[in-house]
């Protein structure tokens, strides 16, 4: 029996993975959740390698036709990396749990794979070969990397919620956004190497294509390893959530909310302080007597925005407004941003397109020319 590089890779993953699963378990249990799906994901792992290494190094079919049956994971890692996130950014989710759909594709493969069990070895030889399987393996691996990017991007969208949060200046915030985008980045290199693959096999039919697998699966160990170990060896990112509401929901008495009400009310409608470009957290919460941390617990879980979220959608009804009074016939659209509030193009063009769905430039030809 002899070991090629990759087979020492994937002993080594199976290694570290039992030794993080264990260590894991002894991390501050303030982020409970997030650690329980992340040593489900590198127990996942685990799985998988130990399953290669029996796939290429056993040459008994009763042992490596099974091992196959590790493939039916490769639909598991999106979903779950993706409640990964959820858990470690959203104190307050509920479960970070996905609904049953999320695993109908691994339960489709493990399915097939039951069913090739049931014929020979020399019967499923021949069926490899066959047009049909290679159309089924296929959509399994084009659908496998599809589904990845998508959680990716799902992913992705929840690091931008710490981004536009007015959380986002606090160091542990910084650092958790910084660790999550490190995890995007490995998801969108293992899903450029599995795309590849996919080309190289089913496109160009180059069939020694195997390397681009092997740099799969090296990628894919290297990369989870380095996640559980920054998480183990980095506790304060793994034991400081962002939480979505920030405080909890009794923070303030019913009649202390509807007087912040009142007076945020006659603040925006009345002296539009909205349009004040250097307008912040502490200074509103001043405006209406009360604390920053009790004006950004109100706007989150009364008006459920945050406080850029809550002022900006102001600021662009002051520009539309401005719009339809024909001022960007006289001014440039950055000169009515800036006087409705905003102190940036970027962060005007960002909040408009929020709103609107649509361009500055382009809404204004599309309903004022």
């Amino acid at each position: 029996m002899s070991f090629s590089f990759l087979d020492l890779v994937l002993f080594a993953g199976i290694i570290q993975g039992i030794f993080l699963i264990f260590s894991l378990q002894f991390v501050s249990q303030k982020n409970r959740d997030a650690n329980k799906i992340l040593t489900i994901i590198i127990g996942l792992a685990t799985f998988i390698f130990a399953g290669k290494m029996a796939l290429f190094q056993i040459k008994v079919p009763w042992i490596w036709r099974p091992a196959l049956l590790t493939d039916c994971t490769i639909y598991l890692f999106g979903p779950l990396l993706y409640m990964y996130f959820r858990a470690l950014v959203f104190k307050n989710h509920p479960k970070s749990i996905l609904s049953f759909k999320h695993y109908i594709p691994s339960l489709l493969l493990f399915a097939f794979f039951c069913w090739s069990l049931t014929v020979t070895t020399e019967e499923y030889f021949k069926l490899s070969y066959t047009t049909t399987i290679g159309i089924i393996y296929f959509v399994m691996e084009f659908s496998g990397v599809a589904l990845l990017i998508t959680y990716t991007v799902m992913s992705y969208k929840i690091v931008r919620k710490i981004k536009h949060s007015e959380l986002k200046e606090l160091v542990h915030a910084r650092k958790l956004s910084r660790y999550l985008q490190f995890i995007l980045i490995g998801l969108c290199m293992i899903s450029a190497f599995w795309l590849f693959g996919i080309l190289k096999t089913y496109i160009l039919h180059s069939y020694s294509s195997y390397i681009i697998y092997q740099l799969v699966w090296i990628s894919t160990a290297t990369f989870l390893f380095i996640v559980g170990y920054f998480s183990f060896t980095q506790p304060e990112i793994i034991r400081l959530p962002i939480d979505k509401k920030t405080i909890k929901k009794d923070r303030l008495r019913k009649d202390e909310v509807e007087t912040i009400k009142e007076k945020l009310t006659q603040l925006i409608l009345e002296e539009e302080i909205f349009a004040h470009s250097d307008l912040s957290l502490k200074i509103l919460a001043k405006k209406v007597d009360t604390s920053a941390n009790n004006l950004s617990w109100l706007l989150n879980s009364v008006y459920g925005k945050t406080f850029y979220e809550f002022i900006n959608e102001y600021r662009v009804k002051a520009f539309l407004s401005k719009v339809k009074e024909g001022e960007h016939k006289k001014q440039t659209i950055l000169g009515i941003a800036m006087d409705s509030g905003f102190n940036s193009k970027s962060t005007f063009n960002k909040s408009f397109k929020m709103l609107m769905n649509d361009t500055p430039s382009r809404y204004i030809e599309k309903n004022f020319s």
